[in-house]
């Protein structure tokens, strides 16, 4: 059995729902609050929990009544917690919005998620070389972003990372990255490529190619999403549901790509895994309500 690791951000999510998006400077009553557990990182780790994952989860809480719920939370669904320390500070925030769509907006508050540095990760690298899969974000400091990498792809760990919030990216990153997974916006600023069609998708994913990166998988939303590796493109089709809410499908999008090759998948039946996961978990609100078990996801795969 595939062991995989997460590192990166721990938030909760703080959610309000609202028929749309306020202009600037408008004010407008909400219809609804919610605070759900989040975070790029542990939305990743919870979604490869709830497939039934052996998950390890590298990163930190603050020390308030957040992190307590976390961590018990964490605990329940079996996710590996060695690697997460509190910081004397605040657990990660994020405040979004969700309109009438499905859409969302979102302010992240980072919290300790600011304490998960390059010595915190040299702390916790038994656990990364450890692991056969490692997934990474970009919510918490670069340089332990690409010390994770380095630690991974030094010990033969495989390295997806999903290059959210989306930044430019430095070479030293790419290097040790085995699988980058942007989505349209995100590979636009990564490559100065706007993937608006086929054409677009393999010119942004040849750029990423070059950039050092060993395979590309773009996401497209409900069109699922374009795989390029050896100069070619495959698209691989995504599913159609009712979206309540799409805060975390590309989070669970990576976790079902990682679970996917971690179960001996191909590359394109894992993406088409990971399509299914992640449509799955746009039907409910909340970043990680909606993530789906296994059982889930292949109910849904065989009923395409």
């Amino acid at each position: 059995m595939s062991r995989f690791c997460v590192a990166g951000s721990i938030n909760t999510d703080l959610v309000t729902k609202t028929p749309r998006f306020p202009k600037p400077g408008e004010t407008m009553y909400g219809e609804r609050f919610s605070t759900f557990t989040g975070g790029k990182g542990a939305n990743q780790a919870v979604a490869l929990a709830k497939l039934g994952a052996d998950v390890a989860m590298v990163g930190m809480t603050g020390n308030d009544i957040y992190a307590d719920d976390y961590l018990a939370y964490f605990k329940r669904l079996g996710v590996d917690t060695r690697g997460v320390e509190r910081a004397e500070t605040s657990t990660g925030i994020a405040v979004i919005t969700v309109d009438g769509r499905g859409e969302n907006s979102i302010i992240i508050v980072p919290g300790a998620n600011a304490k998960v540095d390059k010595d915190y990760i040299l702390k916790n690298r038994g656990i990364i070389e450890g692991s056969d899969y490692l997934l990474l974000q970009l919510e918490v400091p670069m340089d332990a972003v690409v010390q994770a990498a380095r630690s991974a792809s030094e010990a033969g760990t495989v390295v997806i990372l999903d290059p959210a919030p989306a930044v430019p990216i430095s070479g030293e990153l790419l290097k040790y990255v085995d699988i980058i997974t942007p989505n349209e916006t995100e590979a636009e600023i990564l490559t100065g490529v706007k993937p608006a069609d086929e054409a677009g998708f393999a010119a942004a994913g040849q750029r990423l190619i070059e950039m050092g990166v060993k395979t590309a998988v773009l996401k497209a939303g409900n069109r699922g999403a374009y795989v390029f590796a050896d100069s070619t493109l495959t698209h691989v089709e995504g599913f159609v549901v009712t979206a309540v809410d799409t805060t975390a499908a590309g989070d669970t999008f990576n976790a079902g790509l990682a679970f996917g090759l971690g179960r001996g998948l191909s590359m394109i039946d894992a993406v088409r895994f990971a399509n299914a996961a992640a449509a799955i978990s746009t039907t409910k609100p909340g970043a990680q309500d909606g993530m789906p078990s296994l059982e889930e996801t292949e109910r849904l795969l065989a009923g395409a």
